[in-house]
Formats: C-alpha cells, structure tokens, sequence
C-alpha cells in the first residue's frame, strides 16, 4: 500500500513523498511533480479546401531547445475553471484560429506524460470554416500564432521525417490518416 504526502512548492509544481510499503528494501521517493489538471486538442479541418490547420508559435521549450523552425501543432490549450472541455475547445479555435467551430466530435482522451507532468488532454475532431488571415495575436494569452494549411498527404508526409514533434501533434496525424475529407 503506498502512502503520499504533497507539498505544494509552487503554483501547480508539487513535491510528492511516496512509500510504497514497510519492507526495508523500498526506501521512499521523492518526486517533484507539475499538475498541468485538464487541456483540449483539435484537430481542424475545412471539409470543402479539404485542408487540415495547424498552427506554429513560440514554446520555451523549443527556445531552450534551440528549435530552428517551431514544430507544427494542433489547436489546444487548458480549461478553465467553470468551463466544460466543449467550451474549452470552442475558444481555443476561436483564439489560435480566429474563426468558430462548425462543428466538433470528441474523439480521444490522453494522458500526456504520466510521470513528472500530468496533464489530461481531450482531443477533438473539428470542421472550421475557410481561414483567412494566417497570423494570430493574441498577447493577452502571450499568443503570437501563425496558421499552416496543409493537405491530406503533406500532412501524413510529417510522419516520415524523423524531426522533433509534440505527441499529441504526432497523434492527430495518426487519426489524419483514418480522416475522410
């Protein structure tokens, strides 16, 4: 039986004292943990261009990283408090993309990295209309985007290079390849 003791270090970073039992030979582990709590992803297409939208914008991450180029990624972002994920989702396509949602279809939940960084992200299907303006900014939400389109195949093409890629990015190209658009 593990017994946990949570220390609050700062904001949503914990530092968690497990104890998985009393035998002499498990010794207790201390684990510094960030609870990102509940996100939402989409993956936005316009079924009439039959084009998929991505967007690209600054992460510390790839800073820290050195990121030549910033990775592509899907619409996402966290949910709010008092919020549900379907209302998460509809103004997180409203502010990385500047249009509304068609419609949308709940199609995954995933664990993102269930070890140091626990984050749970919901993951959408979403019809959006024809964009427009290509370049998204959103300071209050420290946003600076800008849009891709790509096609079906360009898309699926971003799974054979070996370049670095957010997860859930690489996941909603796996689920591209099952897309009828």
């Amino acid at each position: 039986m593990e017994k946990i003791r949570k220390k609050k270090i700062y904001k949503n970073i914990y530092e968690l004292n497990i104890n998985f039992g009393k035998s002499k030979s498990i010794k207790n582990i201390n684990e510094n943990y960030i609870f990102n709590g509940r996100s939402v992803s989409a993956i936005c297409f316009n079924r009439k261009l039959k084009i998929f939208y991505f967007i690209r914008q600054f992460r510390p991450n790839y800073f820290f990283n050195k990121f030549k180029v910033k990775p592509l990624e899907i619409v996402a972002g966290g949910i709010k408090r008092n919020e549900s994920s379907r209302q998460a989702i509809n103004r997180e396509i409203k502010e990385e993309l500047g249009v509304a949602a068609v419609s949308l279809k709940k199609i995954d939940s995933l664990i993102i990295a269930p070890d140091c960084l626990e984050e749970i992200t919901d993951v959408y299907l979403a019809e959006v209309p024809v964009i427009k303006k290509f370049e998204i900014n959103n300071p209050k939400e420290g946003e600076f985007i800008k849009i891709i389109s790509l096609k079906k195949n360009e898309a699926l093409e971003l799974m054979n290079k070996k370049s670095t890629q957010n997860l859930v990015t690489k996941y909603a190209l796996l689920k591209i390849r099952d897309i009828k658009i």
